[in-house]
């Protein structure tokens, strides 16, 4: 199941990823219950590293916002990422592991290099 997706900006890259996402973030989440808006969100990537981030769930005006302020600039320098690149993280059962939280990267720059073939072969 996805929790979220979104397009990285400045801010993303250089201090913090914040995610707003209402009910389906609080869904995706609730097993948390009780750790007082603190959590460690374990999430293998698409290579099968792990990474460990630490995550604030905070209560906002508008609804309930994700910040990844741990391991996540590590994450960033490790996959080389940049702004408009987008983020995508899963959540997935695993009959032997258990609950598992995936992370997929998708480049900015794949994306420009499909809409240029996509453009010279008339297609949109």
């Amino acid at each position: 199941m996805e929790i979220f997706a979104t397009v990285l900006t400045i801010t993303d890259i250089e201090r913090r990823l914040s995610v707003s996402n209402g009910c389906l973030l609080l869904q995706a989440l609730s097993h948390f219950n009780g750790c007082h808006g603190r959590i460690v969100l374990n999430v293998k990537d698409d290579e099968g590293t792990f990474w460990n981030f630490r995550c604030l769930i905070r209560t906002e005006r508008y609804g309930p916002k994700l910040v990844i302020v741990s391991g996540w600039i590590d994450f960033v320098r490790t996959k080389d990422l940049r702004q408009g690149d987008i983020v995508v993280l899963y959540r997935e059962e695993d009959v032997i592991a258990g609950m598992e939280y995936k992370i997929e990267v998708k480049k900015k720059s794949s994306f420009s290099s499909l809409n240029r073939i996509k453009g010279s072969l008339g297609v949109n």
